[in-house]
């Protein structure tokens, strides 16, 4: 019996399969092994390696975009712990997928101890945030201006090492603003490059991306937030700092942005979305050949821009309403609404426009109540002009842009404020606060798709004057 079995199954075939069933279990063991711990790692630990991860994609990016939020003021020294508290409970039960400008400074920190201050709060903030709605990404900034004061920070010897410095030679230093600003921040016939009236030396710069200082500093801004949580950063006024005249091509700044993201790819869930205030700016290899716009390199994974309202000719009446429209006048500093350039996304995807956001810009203001001194909006800069509206009014308003942006361009979301600084006296420590000013529960219904008829019906005869 045992002799025609082996004849009618030949000996090498059972073994063969009970191999084949052996090396499954094993693997499937194994991978059970690996991924187990993935699952179990903090949130701020990346297990896989970095050259594993999947590129960052068109639908991530809207994702992310379509519930976004600006909460600048968690920043801000003189927000009290119960108002960001509030803030951040309030956005993660609303459905915040973004939480835009929560990092970043505007003025230099003015010592090491006074930097990492600042970050260890930002760190804190990410942590609620993440404890709140772990798939919420937080977003750093690095912005256009940079401080004399700038010199009494340390570099840190790591960050030396990887731009080829020797850290033996030289055990220590601090970073150098005249190495970091334009060459023609001196230039006392030119004062484009320098913020404020002060002279040069004591006025703060610009950063010029063609000097190897000032992507160190930018760098170094940028690790610090990546590794409190951040996953997506904010670069400013791209044309300023990354001047096509020093950089033609856009070239260093390219080689910044791939070292930003070959870190981030190490970091927190490897990946970080680039932006900055711009239509689109393009990395050319050849800058005096440039590749088809359909197949150039963008440098960002979205554009941001201004609202840009219109102001709606109500004056008459003593009214100070706006509205949104595509820029008729082709203005260089129009809205984006159209006008976001489209290429090669850095993950690979090609688009005819980039996925952008349009935001409530805040700067300095005008004569309140006077028309025409554009880019302002009745005097004030965009979020004084929304904050100095009546709440009713601010909310129609909301939903009018939410379906107006939408109107205008499929490829542009709208990011309401959560909290914002404003040039109003009337507003305490001159902060708005869509949770204390009665926003909080229209933009909750707006991500909830609960406003929809409301925004058809406002896109017909726009939200009435204030």
């Amino acid at each position: 019996m045992s002799c025609q079995l082996v004849k009618a199954h030949p000996v090498g075939r059972p073994v063969r399969w009970m191999r084949v069933l052996r090396l499954c279990v094993a693997f499937c063991l194994l991978s059970f092994s690996v991924l187990a711990p993935v699952a179990a790692q903090p949130r701020g630990t990346l297990a896989l390696p970095a050259d594993t991860l999947p590129p960052v994609s068109e639908a991530l990016v809207r994702h992310y975009l379509a519930r976004s939020l600006s909460v600048q003021a968690l920043n801000y020294w003189n927000a009290s712990v119960a108002q960001r508290r509030t803030l951040i409970n309030w956005a993660a039960d609303a459905g915040m997928r973004m939480a835009g400008r929560t990092g970043g400074w505007w003025s230099t920190p003015n010592s090491d101890q006074a930097l990492h201050a600042f970050i260890d709060t930002l760190q804190r903030n990410v942590q609620l945030m993440h404890a709140r709605q772990p798939d919420i990404v937080v977003q750093g900034c690095i912005f256009e201006l940079v401080e004399p004061h700038v010199g009494n920070l340390t570099v840190p010897n790591r960050l030396r090492a990887a731009f080829g410095e020797d850290t033996l030679a030289l055990r220590q230093r601090r970073f150098s603003f005249a190495n970091i600003v334009y060459p023609e921040y001196h230039d006392l016939s030119n004062s484009s490059y320098r913020w404020g009236d002060s002279p040069p030396g004591q006025a703060p710069g610009v950063p010029d991306m063609s000097r190897s200082e000032a992507q160190l500093w930018f760098y170094y801004c940028a690790v610090l937030q990546l590794d409190a949580g951040c996953e997506a950063l904010h670069f400013g006024q791209i044309r300023l700092i990354d001047d096509a005249a020093h950089d033609p091509g856009h070239r260093a700044f390219w080689g910044l942005l791939q070292r930003i993201r070959r870190y981030a790819r190490t970091r927190n869930r490897g990946f970080v979305l680039c932006d900055a205030h711009t239509h689109g700016e393009h990395y050319d290899p050849i800058p005096a050949a440039p590749l088809p716009d359909s197949v150039r390199q963008l440098l960002f994974d979205f554009h941001s821009f201004p609202l840009r309202p219109v102001e709606a000719d109500t004056v008459r009446a003593g009214t100070h309403a706006a509205y949104l429209d595509i820029d008729p006048w082709g203005n260089p500093g129009g809205g984006i609404y159209v006008r976001s350039q489209g290429g090669r996304a850095p993950g690979g995807w090609l688009c005819r426009h980039l996925p952008a956001q349009a935001e409530f810009d805040n700067g300095i203001s005008g004569t309140p109540g006077k028309p025409g001194q554009w880019p302002l909006v009745w005097g004030l800069d965009e979020i004084s002009w929304f904050a100095n509206q009546p709440s009713a009014y601010r909310n129609r308003w909301l939903i009018y842009a939410q379906a107006r942006v939408r109107q205008l361009d499929p490829a542009t979301y709208f990011q309401p404020a959560g909290g914002r600084g404003v040039s109003l006296q009337s507003y305490a420590r001159y902060h708005y606060w869509a949770t204390e000013a009665g926003q909080a529960e229209t933009i909750r219904a707006i991500w909830a798709g609960e406003t929809t008829a409301e925004g058809a019906r406002l896109l017909l005869i726009g939200p009435s004057a204030p």
